[in-house]
């Protein structure tokens, strides 16, 4: 008789019981969902910076105001031309100023222009205004910002609204006035506000070039087509200084002189100081720093950077909701975060709106 097969006894297989998950892994789960969560409370905030940062580098982008840019074709035949360099500038300010010291006759100084190749203008742009009635009776204010090294710039135009009447104080006190001269040029009037008559005037000068050329860019970019004969107000509102060194009884002076009021002044150039720049002052001037200069350098590369950044923080923004909706368990909790930043975002929009509209 066969004995029966002796059947093995089954293995005990140990399961292990479900360990808690490292340290590292932990901290890194809570530090993706914090990642994820304030990502999405910050989108309105994300997608505003960089829209504004994009703004900021192109005025004429999405203008409130309608806006042109003009380049060199539109200023030939202008004094803006061929302007002169600030050195020819600052040889012509110093041969003035020598001048006037031989009219004196009694105790005349002489003086020298010296590190020619250091005379520069002290700002970028020169700017001015334009007012005048259009045809249908509005008031239009034009606003033109010209680049003196590359030889462009841009423009801006609104309608002025009515002014109101406004009671004049009793301890109001009037101020002066500068004299103001007209000329006929481009089929209109023109009304300028000359630079006071004390100052030094020397012909060719970024002051008066400028002012001259306003009407014939206005005319060339067909912003005052439909000004008819009506006169038009030209206020050259600011132009760059011009910086250059002077030399007078054997002493260095750094001078700057206004071509707009005729003035000149100076410091010993022994005693040049720079204002320090403070940690916080670069980071927010770092921030405002826009717009694309004349020529390629540093502030050239940081516009590049501003725009890739105004594209990288709305895509971030965007891409972040796909992101978070691919994530099933924080798709409740994601949904509360995003109704309470579109609430208070709304809520700082329209206080905001309050400080600014005043």
């Amino acid at each position: 008789m066969r004995h029966a097969e002796s059947v093995p006894e089954p293995l005990a297989v140990e399961i292990p019981l479900p360990s808690r998950r490292p340290l590292s892994r932990r901290v890194m789960h809570v530090v993706r969902r914090g990642h994820l969560y304030l990502g999405l409370f910050l989108l309105p905030w994300a997608v505003l910076y960089g829209v504004t940062a994009f703004l900021f580098n192109h005025p004429t982008v999405f203008a409130d105001q309608p806006a042109v840019s003009f380049d060199k074709s539109d200023t030939k035949g202008t004094g803006l031309e061929d302007l002169p360099t600030p050195q020819d500038q600052a040889a012509q300010v110093v041969a003035e100023l020598n001048k006037r010291e031989q009219v004196k006759a009694k105790d005349a100084k002489s003086y020298a222009l010296v590190r020619p190749d250091d005379a520069k203008y002290s700002r970028e742009f020169a700017f001015a205004t334009a007012s005048f009635e259009t045809v249908k009776g509005e008031k239009q204010q034009i606003s033109l910002l010209y680049d003196v090294a590359g030889g462009g710039g841009s423009i801006r135009s609104k309608t002025e609204e009515p002014a109101k009447p406004i009671e004049k104080a009793p301890f109001a006190v009037s101020g002066g006035s500068r004299p103001a001269g007209s000329r006929g040029d481009g089929g209109g009037q023109l009304q300028t506000r000359s630079a006071s008559t004390e100052g030094v005037s020397i012909d060719g000068s970024i002051y008066k070039r400028f002012e001259s050329a306003v009407l014939t860019i206005l005319e060339r970019t067909g912003l005052l087509k439909a000004k008819g004969d009506s006169s038009v107000d030209i206020v050259v509102t600011s132009v760059p200084e011009l910086v250059f060194y002077i030399e007078s009884d054997g002493r260095i002076w750094k001078a700057s002189y206004n071509s707009q009021t005729g003035s000149v002044s100076g410091q010993p150039a022994d005693t040049e100081t720079k204002e320090p720049v403070s940690v916080r002052r670069f980071l927010t001037r770092l921030h405002l720093a826009h717009g694309y200069p004349s020529s390629p350098g540093a502030r050239w590369g940081w516009a590049v950077v501003v725009d890739i950044m105004a594209f990288v923080m709305v895509f971030w923004g965007l891409s972040g909701l796909f992101m978070w909706w691919q994530i099933k368990a924080t798709r409740l909790i994601g949904f509360v975060i995003l109704l309470l930043s579109a609430a208070s975002a709304t809520v700082l929009g329209l206080g905001m709106y309050l400080v600014i509209a005043g």
